[in-house]
């Protein structure tokens, strides 16, 4: 299943496939299959024998310049008959005839790169399906897949004269159509994010065959560091050596002119004890100390500080008293109502709403005469209390469908809402059944609610799927997106 998942069969290489099936079906014959490099001559030799020719006994070869004729015999005669005895300096033709013994055989023979081939061991393979024409119980058929205008002068020279002639076919580049659809089906799904643009920029300039545009997704980034020489005399190379030089020597003296974290503290130091600590003059001996200090007296420098500041007494906590306050006399004829510590401290923080005071309003009305209590009324509702009922949402968020589809398909964006009303309003009108989905995100730190429709492999395919859509639902202009956005969206609304 992983096979056939990267296997895409186009229209124009199906066509080549039934015909050469045609071909090796009634007869033997000598086929080439010419195509320029990248024409995809090695997938349909594989693709030929893998599908298209099960029943038959089956050899590949696929050459290289660096084998003989030797080793190419013992190649295929070694696939098409289970422990061969043979003599590999025989030509095929003999060494077939000794093997087969007389025995019927349907057997086809590929050979992928033929233009390597040596003209002696071509003119092999051109006897042995003579060799097979001559003989009614053998069917052998030879299919070279090589380089256009390589073989063509070999086999017209070795079919001269005869009755049987080899057959050509030609392998044609895409048409536009299939190499857009082999791009995004085979190279774009399977190259990287960060990769995607650049690759779709370089599709534009290849040729339309499947070896070119399949070697778009073995592209890699290449990091190159371009250095700029200075072009000129060496005077200009040793002037910016100069130049740096002096840049370095100017950093190292600024460096070392700054001063160190000791010298910065010291000068602290000092500048603290110059503004707090009063030192006399160093030239004054003990005695005219003293009575220097006599004369400067701080008491002054007090009585003018004191004069100077302001009494806040004021906003000083009053004092405590053990004195009973009471508001009102206390007579024995009433009651009265006492509040917890609780209460209070709960009304001064104004949590008045967590406090239980049923118990003081039941005191409060066991205090009141019945005859003098009010009657309670009930009030009654306004019109601006009354909440109208909001519409019913009958849907739920589709994250989890999103996320399961592959990061590389898209979907098409219908529409993106702020409110769970305004979503099923729309599905309420467009009516557009179960390959609606939505999905919550984030945006400037606002909500939104993203309308989406169906999951698509390609981008082309979702820009087709529009023409689709009932005529309101084009009017909205739905536009293909990316599943790894949608995926990313969604992960930003957790």
């Amino acid at each position: 299943m992983t096979h056939d998942s990267h296997v895409l069969e186009l229209d124009s290489q199906v066509e080549l496939l039934e015909r050469l099936q045609l071909l090796t079906n009634f007869g033997s014959n000598l086929v080439t299959l010419a195509g320029e490099s990248g024409a995809g001559k090695t997938w349909l030799a594989q693709r030929y024998l893998e599908v298209w020719a099960q029943e038959k006994n089956q050899a590949l070869l696929l050459c290289y310049p660096n084998q003989d004729d030797a080793q190419r015999r013992m190649t295929i005669l070694s696939q098409l008959v289970s422990e061969p005895l043979f003599n590999p300096a025989d030509s095929m033709a003999d060494s077939f005839v000794h093997l087969m013994e007389g025995e019927a055989c349907d057997v086809v023979i590929a050979i992928d790169d033929a233009h390597l081939l040596s003209e002696s061991f071509i003119s092999e393979l051109w006897m042995l399906v003579l060799e097979s024409q001559q003989n009614p119980q053998w069917t052998v058929n030879v299919l070279l897949f090589a380089q256009a205008n390589t073989l063509d002068t070999l086999l017209t020279r070795l079919s001269y004269g005869q009755e049987h002639k080899p057959i050509d076919l030609e392998i044609d580049p895409f048409s536009e159509q299939e190499a857009d659809r082999f791009f995004e089906q085979l190279v774009v799904r399977y190259v990287e994010d960060d990769m995607e643009k650049r690759v779709r920029n370089a599709y534009r300039t290849v040729a339309r065959r499947p070896g070119e545009i399949m070697a778009l997704g073995d592209q890699k980034v290449e990091k190159r560091i371009i250095i700029r020489s200075i072009i000129g005399s060496p005077m200009n190379i040793a002037l910016v050596v100069i130049l740096l030089l002096m840049l370095i020597g100017a950093g190292y003296w600024w460096m070392m002119s700054q001063p160190s974290p000791d010298d910065k503290a010291q000068q602290i130091t000092q500048s603290i004890e110059q503004t707090v600590i009063p030192t006399l003059p160093e030239t004054v001996s003990g005695a005219e100390a003293s009575d220097e200090a006599k004369i400067i007296s701080p008491a002054p420098v007090v009585d003018r500080l004191f004069a100077e500041a302001e009494d806040d007494s004021s906003s000083l906590p009053p004092t405590v008293t053990d004195e009973i306050s009471s508001v009102g006399n206390i007579d024995e004829d009433h009651q009265r109502v006492v509040i917890t510590s609780e209460v209070v401290d709960a009304l001064l923080e104004d949590k008045a709403d967590e406090v239980d005071t049923s118990n003081i309003e039941q005191v409060v009305a066991d205090s009141i005469p019945a005859d003098e209590q009010p009657e309670s009324a009930e009030p009654e509702p306004s019109a601006e209390t009354q909440v109208s009922p909001k519409p019913v949402v009958n849907f739920s968020f589709t994250k989890d469908e999103l996320n399961a589809f592959s990061p590389r398909s898209y979907t098409l964006q219908l529409a993106a809402v702020t409110s769970l009303e305004d979503v099923q309003k729309f599905l309420d009108r467009y009516q557009l059944g179960d390959k609606v989905y939505i999905y919550p995100t984030q945006r400037n730190g606002v909500e939104w609610f993203i309308i989406s429709y169906d999951n698509y492999p390609t981008i082309q395919v979702a820009r087709d799927a529009v023409a689709t859509l009932p005529d309101d639902v084009q009017q909205l202009e739905p536009w293909a997106k990316s599943m790894s956005q949608v995926q990313r969206e969604i992960e930003r609304g957790k």
